[in-house]
């Protein structure tokens, strides 16, 4: 094993990153999702939580992507990375193949939103650099209403907003 640094890193000049993350309570279980977009210094440009309802981790992942790039087309962004901690949801929507039925219409939906920017990315991170969008999607979980659009950052996020923005690393444990 490796103990390797993890970190938030802010996109390039004239890009925007979008983090999002699904929580599942059971799989499947009590469902929400959260996302939050960022600017090239780290600044909170928009973000959001839902409640979902009862369904798996990967559906409540894609939901949570799907609501972060509506949100993204929404603020007019052209230059689009998106970081998502489910490596399962990446990959599905990366892959060339169609997914299960189940999951077949959220995975063609996000491909297509992902069409109208001038330039967008889906890459996979470790969930130690995904925590505003994890904190995002658990609130989710059992909100009312089911929708929440945040144009500032929620005081429940300030503090793993400050620490992504900061010099402060977290470590992961990794097979070498």
């Amino acid at each position: 094993m490796t103990s390797t640094p993890i970190k938030w890193v802010a996109p390039p000049l004239g890009w925007f990153k979008l983090n999002t993350d699904g929580s599942s309570l059971g799989n499947p279980g009590l469902a929400g999702g959260g996302g939050v977009i960022r600017n090239h210094v780290g600044d909170w440009v928009g973000g959001f939580s839902r409640a979902i309802g009862v369904t798996t981790s990967v559906q409540a992942e894609l939901r949570a992507l799907k609501d972060g790039l509506n949100l993204a087309i929404d603020l007019g962004i052209l230059n689009l990375e998106i970081e998502m901690d489910s490596l399962v949801a990446v990959e599905l929507v990366n892959s060339i193949t169609t997914p299960n039925a189940f999951l077949s219409t959220i995975v063609t939906d996000c491909r297509f939103l992902m069409e109208r920017f001038e330039s967008c990315s889906l890459k996979h991170i470790f969930r130690e650099a995904n925590g505003c969008a994890d904190l995002l999607a658990k609130t989710g979980c059992d909100q009312r209403p089911d929708f929440i659009s945040f144009s500032n950052a929620p005081a429940y996020v300030l503090e793993a907003l400050a620490f992504d923005v900061s010099s402060a690393t977290r470590f992961r444990l990794i097979s070498s």
